[in-house]
């Protein structure tokens, strides 16, 4: 079949299966509405009858139609190079310290800040689900967006904006740096599996506050309120000020969820809230702090995988739409035979589904074979 090109739909006139615009031949024809969604199995159709000019096909077709294809600009890729500038200034200050920047960690916590403000519960859910390989890493950055969402909600919960911009600048500064001494210990801690005994834990929850103080001074960033923050974040401080309190919620919460704390999953699979809320209760937290945190995330992590009695595996990607813990949204990721769907399946609210959830499921040894973890939110 000869067609003149000008009868031809140019391939990069196709984005993520989607025409990007009004496609028309020399005669003003319309070959292809904007915005049709043209399937996978079409575009190879169209290719058959020589209906396409190709143009760089080899990338253009990963772009079109490959879902695990990310761009730059959407909240994903965008999340994915804020992790990785932290990523790159963190080793910078465990090699040193002078050469960090402070503006770069200025940049970083304007950036996370505003992928919070527009959809916190994706930031969380991926940072969830991608912490395995990164973890010593990734860790601050789950603890800062979680404080971030709860400092909006405690506004909320007081009807004025008690916490100011510049405290919650401050705040988040103390969450991505409050183990920035241990960086290097973290990781070998992490890379080795040692277990440490019950002395030197005490130890290192003891000092390790101060140095983390001391590097982040190095770097220029003195701010009272993170200085107190991080020396008083966790248990071992007595007498800790309320924004201190802010931060201990979110990393208290963050050592049950996380992998370091892995086994504590492990033991409570079947009711993971239940447990999560009896672990706040004995951590010191401020009650008000505690219960609107719970709140965040519901009956199980945001981006946690849960198992269903239908065998079905499903994602939670939005907490509680109300004050009840069980009306989170959930979106199906298997077959009842385990096995990952091409795409991601139906979303439900947990407190309006008849199927049973019979727990968490070890995410970190689910195969994402067929679409990687981001495109639960983002398709």
């Amino acid at each position: 079949m000869n067609v003149s090109d000008d009868r031809k739909v140019h391939s990069t006139d196709i984005v993520n299966g989607l025409a990007r615009k009004d496609i028309f031949d020399s005669k003003g024809v319309l070959l292809v509405k904007k915005d049709a969604r043209i399937s996978e199995a079409h575009y190879a159709r169209m290719r058959e009858e020589g209906l396409v000019i190709e143009e760089n096909t080899k990338s253009h077709e990963a772009k079109s139609f490959d879902i695990n294809y990310v761009s730059s600009k959407s909240l994903h890729g965008r999340l994915e190079k804020v992790s990785n500038k932290f990523i790159v200034l963190q080793e910078k200050i465990v090699n040193d310290v002078s050469i960090a920047l402070k503006q770069d960690f200025d940049d970083i916590v304007t950036e996370l800040i505003e992928l919070c403000d527009e959809d916190i519960n994706q930031v969380l859910g991926e940072l969830f689900l991608y912490d395995l390989k990164k973890y010593f890493y990734s860790k601050p950055i789950y603890i800062a967006a979680s404080l971030i969402e709860l400092i909006k909600r405690f506004n909320v919960y007081k009807k004025q904006k008690v916490i100011k911009d510049d405290t919650k600048v401050q705040l988040v500064q103390a969450a991505l740096t409050y183990n920035i001494g241990l960086i290097q210990c973290n990781k070998e801690l992490y890379d080795t599996k040692k277990k440490l005994t019950v002395t030197e834990k005490r130890e290192l929850r003891e000092n390790y506050p101060t140095q983390s103080i001391t590097t982040i001074i190095q770097m220029g960033i003195a701010d009272p309120v993170t200085l107190d923050a991080i020396k008083n974040h966790n248990i071992a401080a007595k007498t800790p000020s309320f924004e201190a309190l802010l931060l201990r919620t979110p990393f208290i919460y963050a050592g049950i969820a996380l992998p370091e704390n892995k086994a504590i999953l492990e033991n409570n699979l079947y009711n993971p809230c239940r447990e999560f809320a009896k672990l706040f209760s004995e951590s010191k937290l401020d009650p008000v702090l505690g219960g609107l945190f719970l709140k965040i995330n519901g009956i199980a992590p945001i981006g946690s995988i849960l198992n269903f009695e239908t065998r079905e595996k499903g994602v939670v990607i939005r907490g509680p739409s109300s004050s009840n813990v069980m009306s989170s949204l959930i979106r199906i990721i298997t077959n009842k035979t385990g096995v990952q769907l091409r795409k991601p399946g139906e979303k439900f609210y947990l407190h309006q589904t008849k199927m049973l959830q019979k727990g968490l499921s070890d995410h970190h040894q689910f195969a994402w074979s067929k679409f990687s973890p981001f495109v639960t939110w983002e398709r």
